[in-house]
């Protein structure tokens, strides 16, 4: 008899993922990641706690909201952990703030862009022939077009209509997203391609399950583990092409990035060298840990590994 994932669920189904969680925490790598992540997203839950000033201030003696003294490009003290930027915004704070902004773009395009990826991966991988091939040749298109010009286009567009100093951090998402599908959804396609060919996927086609049935029900659960895994590396991804677009002065110039403050350090860093290095440090953690983590649910969910 063929047991199928309904049958399975509760116990193959269970077992796999405790398996891929014993095969987890075996990982130094892995929890690194997970501790890495965990600690930066602490501190953008709890960024108006953690962080000395509001975003955006610039301390002045007579501000009720944000007291203090304004000293652009003050090195490192006690007053400023990370020192101050040309605009005497307190480094530190801004870096905290930018914790969750990372986690807002990650996130954000990283639903938009793997949303698309599983429809159009499911679609190809199932139905095959003619919507294969047509959804294959539309995913060619999407991965030759240079979608980082087409993002500051629509930036600096924004910009120049808007003229208000942003550069609309909703469309960034929302353009990283639109463009970021491709990749992921040609390895969805190609796991699809071998799960539709499993001895239970063919019974539940013969005894009359209906295609979405299949789709989501039986291929969808069995290609999860690999699209844990794409979802934790597009989160990083995310995060370094919005941090390339601040840095060239498109972003959004009313919400603390990290990429803004290298942005806004790029001018004095033979003088000023902190007001990069420390977003820098953050920003190549986060994106180290989303890698470590993403390495470590590949190796922890693969099915095709035993103990």
């Amino acid at each position: 008899m063929i047991e199928t994932t309904d049958q399975k669920s509760g116990r193959g189904g269970v077992g796999q993922w405790a398996l891929g969680w014993r095969r987890f925490k075996k990982n130094p790598a892995a929890i690194a990641g997970l501790i890495i992540v965990g600690f930066i997203a602490f501190l953008a839950a709890f960024d108006r706690i953690v962080a000395p000033y509001p975003p955006n201030c610039v301390p002045t003696s007579f501000s009720v909201f944000c007291p203090g003294q304004y000293v652009p490009l003050q090195a490192p003290s006690l007053a400023h952990p990370f020192g101050t930027d040309s605009n005497s915004y307190d480094v530190y704070s801004q870096v905290i703030y930018g914790c969750r902004a990372a986690f807002y773009i990650g996130f954000g395009a990283t639903a938009v862009a793997m949303v698309i990826s599983v429809l159009i991966g499911l679609a190809a991988g199932y139905f095959g022939g003619r919507t294969d091939n047509v959804l294959m040749r539309l995913t060619e298109v999407f991965l030759v077009l240079p979608f980082l010009l087409i993002l500051l286009l629509f930036l600096k567009v924004l910009y120049y209509y808007s003229n208000t100093g942003t550069g609309g951090l909703g469309l960034e998402i929302l353009i990283i997203g639109l463009f970021s599908w491709p990749g992921n959804a040609r390895i969805l396609r190609s796991e699809v391609l071998r799960v539709r060919g499993l001895e239970f996927i063919e019974a539940s086609r013969q005894i009359g399950a209906s295609a979405s049935r299949l789709l989501f029900r039986h291929i969808l659960p069995n290609v999860l583990h690999v699209l844990v895994v794409v979802t934790t590396l597009q989160i990083a991804t995310s995060v370094l092409i919005e941090a390339g677009v601040s840095f060239l002065g498109f972003g959004d110039q009313t919400v603390a990035t990290w990429g803004l403050e290298f942005f806004y350090g790029f001018n004095y860093i033979s003088d000023a060298w902190w007001i990069e290095t420390f977003p820098g440090i953050f920003l190549t953690l986060l994106v180290m840990g989303f890698n470590l983590l993403g390495n470590g649910l590949r190796d922890a969910l693969d099915p095709r590994l035993r103990e």
